[in-house]
């Protein structure tokens, strides 16, 4: 198997040529209508050992196998009929892929919402170390609204997978600057709502958090990061876990109310994990 990132011009039919497998395979085992189009930057998963590479100028067998990492006697066994000391631009060489590939453990996260679907779920969870039902949001005094969530935690800890709870500052049906700021500026507001999620987390049998506040006002920053202080000190006590959402900054100062108040050192310092929303800009 191979994780494969999408790059401009790829298609189905091309990644099927490269990867030896057909088309229909690919799109299959990622979810995908066979006519679908890819987005650059989408990770897709390739069932395959082999990749076939077209040789380039002034390449060498010897610089195919520094450049994809793989042992130069591996290359030579995975390419029998080609001369290794005369190679023709143009030229199909196959790179074994399944023995170089650098393993890290993975820690992966799915967002759902209370009415997906059943197949859905059944083809993700297995994959999944957390599971996010999608979410409870608040009022302005602090108070949590609860989604209908009882049977997404109950598909997870059946599947052996961590259910957390999202709370987002989702207000009328859309992420709200001034109902956030409301219960940042009211300490009675703030306390209310850390311990109306330790009574949730508790009740509902939560392995922990997944904050996701979206487009807090610049102005609030600094308290903001004093409640994530607070809230990951709370959840830490009880053994709870802390996954902050965080958007996808370039640099430190990048202008616009999405960015502005999510302060990755103090994020880092305070979450277990971090969610970087890439789907902000398109990035999968």
């Amino acid at each position: 198997m191979y994780i494969y990132t999408v790059k401009s011009g790829d298609t189905l039919s091309g990644l099927a040529q490269m990867f030896a497998i057909p088309a229909g395979r690919i799109a299959a085992d990622n979810n995908l209508r066979f006519n679908s189009g890819l987005a650059v930057g989408q990770s897709l998963v390739i069932m395959s050992d082999i990749m076939r590479y077209k040789v380039q100028e002034n390449q060498t067998l010897y610089s195919i196998a520094q450049e994809f990492n793989v042992p130069l006697e591996e290359l030579l066994n995975a390419n029998p009929d080609i001369n290794p000391i005369a190679l023709r631009i143009g030229e199909t060489v196959n790179i074994p892929i399944s023995g170089n590939v650098i393993r890290r453990p993975a820690v992966t996260n799915g967002y759902a919402y209370p009415n997906i679907t059943e197949t859905a779920l059944n083809c993700a969870v297995p994959f999944l170390t957390f599971l996010s039902p999608f979410s409870y949001s608040v009022t302005p005094s602090g108070e949590l609204i609860s989604p209908p969530d009882e049977e997404l935690i109950y598909s997870a800890v059946r599947s052996a997978v961590m259910p957390l709870m999202v709370v987002t500052n989702i207000y009328d049906g859309t992420f709200s600057t001034e109902v956030l700021s409301q219960i940042l500026s009211d300490s009675s507001s703030t306390r209310r709502l850390i311990d109306s999620i330790m009574y949730e987390l508790d009740r509902k049998g939560y392995y922990g958090v997944n904050l996701d506040m979206e487009y807090i006002a610049p102005e609030d920053k600094e308290i903001y990061n004093e409640f994530l202080g607070e809230l990951s000190d709370r959840l830490h006590r009880g053994n709870y876990v802390l996954i902050t959402a965080v958007a996808p900054k370039y640099r430190a100062d990048q202008p616009g109310i999405l960015y502005e108040s999510h302060d990755y050192p103090v994020q880092g310092q305070y979450a277990d994990y971090v969610v970087i929303m890439t789907y902000e800009c398109g990035i999968t």
